[in-house]
């Protein structure tokens, strides 16, 4: 939380990969993330009440992409599999 000029300002960061579609090394995981991603949006929409605005997603990462509701799903390649991140951990 910062108390700027301009107003309250949160940042939120996920630092796992229990809120995206994949895990770090690139396979899906669909049961971890249905368990956690509408909990990480729960989050998101209780913080943009809480501060009276609706969320801006910041730039992208190498370990992914933020949206108004949680994380971009990167598109699979053809086996399947999702990005393998495993190279920056």
């Amino acid at each position: 939380m910062s108390p700027a000029p301009t107003g309250l300002a949160a940042e939120l960061s996920v630092h796992h990969d229990i809120w995206g579609w994949y895990d770090f090394s690139g396979r899906p995981h669909p049961d971890v993330y249905r368990h956690n991603a509408p909990r990480l949006a729960a989050a998101i929409k209780e913080l943009s009440s809480v501060l009276g605005l609706p969320p801006e997603p910041g730039e992208p990462t190498y370990f992914g992409s933020a949206t108004p509701d949680g994380l971009a799903t990167p598109d699979a390649y053809d086996d399947g599999m999702g990005p393998d991140l495993t190279s920056r951990l």
